[in-house]
C-alpha cells in the first residue's frame, strides 16, 4: 500500500475511513469488534500487511502472529484487571467455592416468601 498517501474519516459515519488511490477506494468500517474492508484484492491485501505489522494489542486482545496463525490472547487484560483491584499478589485457587456442594430438593421445602427480596 506504498502509494497510499492519506486515510480519510467519513464525515457521515465516524467508523468509517476510506482511502483513494489512482485505481479504486478502500473502505474500512469499524463496528462492535469487527473490522471490515472492501475495495480492490490487491488494496485489501496490502491494507491487512499493514494492520498486521501495526496491531499488537487491540480492543482487549493481545495478538501475536506467525507464519500462517494468529495468536489471541487476554493475559494483559486480565492482568489490568487484579492491578485496578489491587489484588495481582493473591494467591490462586483452583476453584473458589464449595466443591462438595450438596442440591437441595426444591419440592420438599416450603416456598420462599418472594415479598422478602
Amino acid at each position: 500500500m506504498s502509494e497510499i498517501h492519506q486515510l480519510f474519516k467519513s464525515e457521515v459515519d465516524p467508523n468509517v475511513y476510506y482511502i483513494m488511490t489512482s485505481e479504486d477506494p478502500l473502505i474500512l468500517v469499524l463496528y462492535v469488534d469487527d473490522l471490515f474492508l472492501t475495495g480492490s484484492e490487491n488494496l485489501i491485501e496490502g491494507c491487512k500487511q499493514d494492520l498486521s505489522s501495526l496491531m499488537h494489542y487491540f480492543m482487549g486482545l493481545e495478538v501475536w502472529q506467525r507464519m500462517g496463525y494468529l495468536f489471541l490472547g487476554q493475559g494483559k487484560y486480565a492482568v489490568d484487571i487484579l492491578r485496578r483491584f489491587e489484588v495481582e499478589d493473591c494467591r490462586p485457587m483452583s476453584t473458589p467455592m464449595k466443591t462438595n456442594l450438596k442440591k437441595l430438593n426444591a419440592i420438599a421445602y416450603d416456598l420462599v416468601d418472594s415479598t422478602l427480596y
